[in-house]
């Protein structure tokens, strides 16, 4: 099989590190540690694995956080990964064989592999409190390599842990218990969107809107406006304000259900004046030109991960409410002030997990399908570029810079 392969080492890293500046390109290649590699196909890890052929793989903002270096050398997340291996999560594919414990029914079949390597995925019992709780996002063992029926490697998902595979290769291994069908009736398209949208359902979820009128979604990408078709999906009445730089993101987000598209002015003052006068605010000025609030939004779904936005985003949020931490972060200095002073509620939303909706419990990629086949997520036209495996360079380049593509999610197709 092929697939897109990375491995880099720490002279390499750093070396990629300071040409980058004068050829970023570099990035995208053997010297970034990125290459599309022909290798054998994994082998099962137990009886009751299958292996999925990929239909399509999309590219997630955390393969091109870690492609694109923008994680730190000593980034903790090191201890949940392991490389060499092939990149990817977010997928479509087809069941192609199964082990002698799985049903030979799936063979065949459409599914979208859930990609957390959790407790039960790693044959570890008794599972830890998180997974034992239907949490499996916040399991505790994924650094637990070796250990468990299968002594997988750590990971927390398919395309960061080097023995499953990942989905931007043409097959890679799933246990039974990651396999979700996906409806008859849904096209490639949108099932490609499954994580996608389960991440930013997930953080909705995670969330208290119970008392919530006014909410803020700090950067309108993907996730973003993810972030907005869920909040409508789930009910939410209030109002939502999407925050970008783009107009035609803008048109996006009131298309998904936002009611005020905020393009804020570079300046730290005016920034501050715009967001006092949408939520009834006052703005506090403090010496060399930094500033805090009183007043704001309820909740803050913060999309971004930067250090401008996270900290804006705990300056923005009333006394007492919540910033909901959606995009990937790196580590940066910032004022964290506000979190004691305000007494904030900050919450971290990762990956999918059991969620509690309606009176039930339900995988949040099932209740991703099931509110696409209802017409609550419409959200099928977030595709828009897809490109053959052989153009990963291309479609890295396309999804690092999509403003100028004019471009939202970005996928590998198999077909």
């Amino acid at each position: 099989m092929r697939g897109l392969t990375y491995l880099v080492n720490p002279a390499a890293w750093a070396a990629c590190k300071l040409l980058s500046v004068f050829w970023p390109g570099c990035r995208l290649g053997r010297l970034g540690g990125l290459s599309v590699r022909e290798m054998p196909d994994p082998e099962l890890p137990g009886d009751d694995w299958v292996t999925v052929r990929t239909l399509l793989g999309g590219i997630c903002g955390t393969d091109i956080a870690l492609v694109m270096q923008k994680q730190p050398p000593d980034s903790i997340l090191q201890a949940f990964s392991s490389f060499p291996g092939v990149l990817g999560h977010e997928n479509v594919a087809i069941v192609e064989s199964v082990g002698p414990a799985v049903d030979e029914a799936w063979v065949g079949r459409r599914v979208c592999v859930e990609p957390t390597l959790c407790c039960e995925v790693r044959g570890i019992d008794p599972p830890c409190g998180r997974c034992a709780a239907g949490e499996f996002g916040a399991c505790e063992n994924f650094g637990a390599a070796g250990q468990g029926r299968y002594a997988l490697p750590a990971g927390t998902s398919i395309g960061y842990n080097s023995r499953t595979g990942g989905s931007l290769g043409e097959r890679f291994v799933a246990h039974a218990s990651q396999l979700v069908p996906v409806p008859e009736d849904m096209s490639d398209e949108s099932a490609v969107l499954t994580d996608l949208m389960a991440c930013s359902l997930h953080s909705v979820l995670r969330s208290d809107l119970s008392s919530a009128e006014k909410v803020l979604v700090y950067g309108a990408g993907v996730l973003g406006l993810g972030v907005i078709a869920s909040l409508r999906a789930l009910g939410f009445a209030g109002r939502i304000d999407a925050l970008d730089r783009s107009e035609r993101i803008g048109e996006l987000a009131r298309r998904l259900g936002a009611d005020t598209f905020v393009q804020l002015p570079s300046d730290t003052a005016g920034r501050f004046e715009r967001i006092a006068e949408l939520t009834d605010a006052t703005v506090q000025r403090v010496r060399f030109g930094n500033r805090m609030m009183s007043g704001g939004y309820d909740v803050v779904f913060e999309c971004v991960g930067a250090p401008q936005s996270i900290e804006e985003s705990l300056k923005w949020t009333r006394a007492r409410g919540q910033v909901v931490m959606v995009a990937t972060a790196a580590r940066e200095r910032l004022d964290l002030t506000p979190i004691w002073f305000r007494e904030l509620t900050v919450l971290g939303a990762y990956g999918r997990q059991m969620e509690s909706h309606d009176g039930r419990r339900i995988g949040t990629y099932q209740l991703v399908h099931e509110l696409m086949s209802a017409g609550k997520l419409p959200v099928e036209w977030l595709l828009t570029h897809t490109f053959r495996l052989d153009e990963f360079r291309r479609a890295m380049k396309v999804a690092t810079n999509k403003g100028r593509y004019e471009a939202l999610k970005v996928a590998i197709d198999f077909r």
